[in-house]
């Protein structure tokens, strides 16, 4: 905490520009004055609201704040103009009116109705504000991030505002490194739904495995979209799928797309770190079209690079893992004969190199002129991404029986590169039917991986070999179409909600196997050499499937205004399954406004989560390093005859009772400050089992003859396997006012997230392969329980301090990072167990100055992780914060028994200088520097 206080110390700086500003006796008289009256949209006077008046030639400010009776006075001002006007309170959308010219004769009187932040999540009822909701919903403005933030991929812009939301870049993880995986509250990716303009959004076919963060998981692609497209995104802190179905037990996070019927806009983004690499750029246009009179075609399209970044060590410890030879002489020797340095064989531990080409549309058209109740509409995108990854390098001293002299005499590093297609399209129709309301939706969504290899050989080919692999991938789509029909009540108790309907899902899963090189063992290597593409090996025609499932629900919604202080919400759901059964959930939720300055809020909510079709269907033959060699690996789906050998059930949908309690406190005007405390209970969790071999003992001789069957050496499977606890704590404080010649905006966010492991569910007929004498086989790894309970931050606080002055913002935001604990992935599969690593705490910096030239053009400039801080790296996280495996009083006692038992050459417990860094509570980077210019037009 004591690092905590420090960084956030740097706020100051902030205040310093205060100074900057032209003094009064520098300034023209002034004698002119604005007043005027704020109301909401309901009629209701608006408290607290902060004007802000710019006049333009200038850059001064004058600000007021409306009183108890929504009345504002600005004196003191220069006559004439023009002046910008902006009125800030937060619940209600940003209102700018510009070109407002004064007069000295007598005070100009403007008066202005704010618009409620009507929310599209977590309520369905049309006019519900931020205000009102019982539930916690964080609402973003991505008109105002987008343009300012370092960051331009909206899973690194979200991992740095929202507490609650974690999206860490993984390395050297296969798949994970091209779709960075996403968590909300601590769980798993698929325990989130993600909706666009409120309709469901499909996941990828994607599953992270390898030891990546949600490891047995399925992602969603959220950089598919990018920011600029964007006018909000809201976050839904609390279960909901009674309201919107399967996922949503964590919460929902929905994609608000821009609807601007006019005007436009062209971003420029740039940025590098101080090591000189991860270069990115971005160039995103957006327009808006005026469609008839009350219609919109919006539309944006743009491209992004990001470079890949290494902070991995040049230098190699011999004894661990050489180059040519574990003698020491040998291995300089060789070294000096090849002309090569260690720099040559560098091992890549960072960023994949990413390319990036999207589109994105949103559109609505009104199906009469009388009305705009009856309308159209469309919205969806494309986006093509190229990425690049890094395998493990192959060595002679390790490898030998990979090395193919004639292609590559001194070893090669494979790159694993990804082809990925995303695309979502959904059309509509609303209707008013009298009083009622009828939306009609369809939305189709695809995502399609291809793994191609480079810089690789099939080693068991020999010279024969080629060096580059088609190795297969998968596609997944979904189709949804839904009916919704709602009608507000207003004089049922004080304004009663109803909504109903009914939504139909057909989800379809393919894996494509690779081309034959990319997994066949053709024995024409050197004896012992493996199969398949070295660094990932392509899908086999035995892993080859097509699946589907269809599923239909009917939901129920009532949200009750039972006084004017007193708001009750009920949602009922069924669902039913074509694969699994059926399911009915149900969600209560209440808000109470017991003073004018406090509220309380809370609810309880049922849910669940249906076995994702790719967890259901996926299989993988892979390549796993070991303390004994390379061995295959299998990932078996529940169906396959090696998970009927093992014993191993079919998976069955997760289910959890979600409880929450919060408040929502005013003190004054200018603070608003929120508390929600939560409670969510899984069964049932769906997760990686362990990787089980050959059971010696032979008492499950069907499980020996199956893995045979498959050419495989171990095997894994999907399985309902723990029962978990998830408690934490929301806090979000907000505090706006005039401070000298500008105007002062802190805000503090923060989550507090534990979660337990509250027992582990071994099936009966697994038990004979429950022994010590067998090396790894625990039913669930230590890593993988470890990721579950520890592997997210234990915390992570967000101070922002902006200060407003002239043409010029400044902000400094320091994003406090909790401590982070997990097993070491490389130990895993010992019998002994595995090493248990800490990630102590960290404070990442960003400091940012936006200036404004013109009422068109914006340009900022930044740094993130200002302090240049990195996350402790592995040697770091294991021999000084963690510890050994049980039973080992020291790292060293641990190391003797491990080279006695094991022996050399192993690379398993040593790879610390080689991969110095994991992928844990924040990037590994270390400071980069920015540049972003956004020129506004017609808005």
């Amino acid at each position: 905490m004591k690092q905590l206080f420090t960084h956030f110390g740097i706020t100051g700086l902030s205040l310093c520009l205060s100074l900057l500003a032209p003094t009064d006796a520098q300034a023209q008289s002034r004698n002119a004055a604005l007043s005027g009256t704020i109301k909401s949209d309901k009629e209701d006077m608006v408290v607290g609201a902060s004007v802000v008046a710019i006049h333009m030639p200038t850059g001064i400010r004058r600000t007021g704040t409306t009183d108890a009776f929504g009345n504002f006075n600005i004196p003191d001002m220069l006559p004439g103009g023009p002046f910008t006007l902006q009125i800030v309170q937060p619940g209600f959308r940003t209102q700018v009116l510009t070109n407002v010219f004064l007069t000295a004769e007598k005070p100009t009187q403007l008066d202005f109705t704010l618009a409620s932040e009507l929310l599209a999540v977590g309520t369905r009822r049309a006019d519900r504000s931020l205000l009102e909701s019982a539930v916690p919903v964080d609402v973003l403005d991505m008109r105002e991030l987008t343009p300012t933030v370092p960051q331009h991929d909206l899973t690194q812009i979200l991992h740095y505002v929202v507490p609650s939301f974690n999206a860490t870049r993984q390395t050297s993880a296969d798949g994970a490194d091209h779709i960075d995986p996403i968590s909300l509250r601590g769980l798993a990716p698929d325990q989130a739904l993600v909706l666009i303009n409120g309709k469901r959004y499909h996941t990828t076919g994607l599953i992270n495995l390898l030891g990546s963060r949600g490891v047995g998981s399925v992602n969603y692609d959220l950089n598919a979209f990018g920011a600029n497209a964007l006018d909000r995104v809201e976050i839904l802190r609390d279960g909901a799928a009674a309201q919107y179905g399967s996922d949503a037990i964590a919460g929902v996070i929905n994609l608000n797309l821009r609807t601007d019927n006019k005007g436009g806009n062209a971003l420029l983004s740039t940025g590098i770190t101080s090591q000189g690499d991860g270069f990115t750029s971005l160039l995103s246009l957006n327009r808006g079209v005026k469609l008839g009179q009350k219609g919109f075609l919006n539309v944006t399209a743009e491209g992004d690079y990001r470079g890949s970044t290494t902070r991995g060590s040049a230098s190699r410890n011999i004894t661990s893992w050489p180059v040519f030879s574990y003698d020491p002489a040998e291995e300089k020797a060789q070294l000096a004969a090849s002309g090569k340095t260690y720099e040559d064989f560098r091992q890549i531990n960072g960023d994949a190199k990413i390319h990036n080409l999207r589109g994105i549309y949103n559109l609505s058209v009104p199906l009469a002129k009388a009305t705009d109740k009856h309308k159209f509409y469309s919205f969806g995108g494309y986006n093509y991404r190229r990425g690049q990854a890094v395998a493990p390098w192959v060595l002679p001293a390790s490898a030998d029986v990979d090395i193919v002299e004639s292609i590559y005499p001194y070893g090669y590093q494979p790159h694993i590169n990804s082809r990925i297609h995303d695309a979502t399209a959904a059309a509509g129709f609303t209707f008013g039917l009298g009083q009622w309301s009828l939306d009609v939706s369809h939305v189709l969504g695809y995502n399609q991986m291809r793994y191609d290899l480079s810089n690789s050989l099939n080693s068991s080919l020999g010279a024969a070999s080629p060096r580059e692999f088609e190795a297969g991938g998968f596609q997944f789509t979904q189709n949804v179409t839904n009916a919704t029909l709602s009608r507000l009540f207003p004089k049922a108790l004080a304004g009663t909600n109803v909504a109903f309907g009914a939504e139909l899902r057909h989800d379809r899963y393919e894996i494509v196997a690779g081309e034959e090189a990319s997994w066949k063992d053709y024995g024409r290597g050197k004896v012992g050499a493996s199969a398949g593409s070295q660094g990932f090996i392509g899908f086999d025609p035995t892993s080859a499937v097509v699946g589907t499932r269809r599923n239909v629900g009917a939901f129920l919604d009532v949200e009750a205004d039972v006084t004017k202080q007193w708001t009750v919400g009920t949602a009922l759901r069924y669902e039913n399954y074509s694969d699994f059964g059926s399911a009915f959930i149900y969600k209560v939720s209440t808000r109470w406004q017991v003073a004018k300055m406090l509220a309380l809020r809370g609810a309880y909510n049922t849910g669940f989560r249906a076995p994702a079709l790719q967890q259901v269907l996926y299989r993988q033959l892979t390549l796993l390093p070991t303390s004994n060699g390379n061995v295959y690996s299998g990932i078996f789906n529940n169906q396959s005859d090696v998970a009927r050998a093992a014993g191993i059930g079919r998976l069955r949908a997760e289910k959890s009772r979600n409880l929450s309690a919060g408040l929502v406190l005013t003190p004054t005007p200018k603070l608003t400050f929120t508390a929600d405390a939560y409670q969510i209970d899984i069964d049932d969790r769906i997760i990686l089992s362990g990787i089980f071999g050959y059971d010696s003992t032979g008492v499950r001789q069907s499980f020996n003859q199956a893995l045979v069957r498959a050419n495989a050496d171990n095997a894994q499977f999907f399985t309902n396997a723990v029962n978990t606890r998830t408690r934490g704590l929301d806090l979000v404080a907000t505090y706006r006012n005039g401070l000298g010649r500008g105007t002062l905006s802190v805000s503090l966010a923060a989550n507090f997230n534990h979660t337990k492991i509250r027992s582990v569910q071994v099936p009966t007929t697994f038990q004979p392969l429950q022994t010590d004498a067998l090396p790894g086989n625990d039913y669930i790894d230590q890593r993988q329980l470890s990721l579950i309970e520890t592997g997210n931050p234990a915390s992570k606080i967000i101070l922002n301090t902006g200060y407003e002055i002239g043409k010029f913002n400044v902000l400094l935001r320091n994003v406090y990072f909790g401590s982070v604990h997990t097993y070491d992935f490389n130990f895993d599969p010992l019998e002994e167990g595995s090493v248990y690593m800490s990630f102590r705490p960290k404070t990442s910096t960003d400091l940012l100055l936006t200036f404004r030239p013109t009422k068109a053009l914006m340009l900022t400039a930044g740094v993130n992780n200002l302090l240049n801080v990195y996350p402790d790296d592995i040697t770091t996280a294991a021999f000084k914060n963690g510890r050994p495996p049980v039973g080992f009083r020291s790292f060293a006692e641990f190391n003797q028994y491990f080279e006695n038992k094991y022996g050399r050459p192993s690379n398993l417990p040593y790879d610390f200088d080689i991969l110095p860094y994991q992928s844990q509570q924040m990037p590994f980077n270390g400071r980069f520097f920015y540049l972003k210019a956004a020129y506004n037009v017609g808005l």
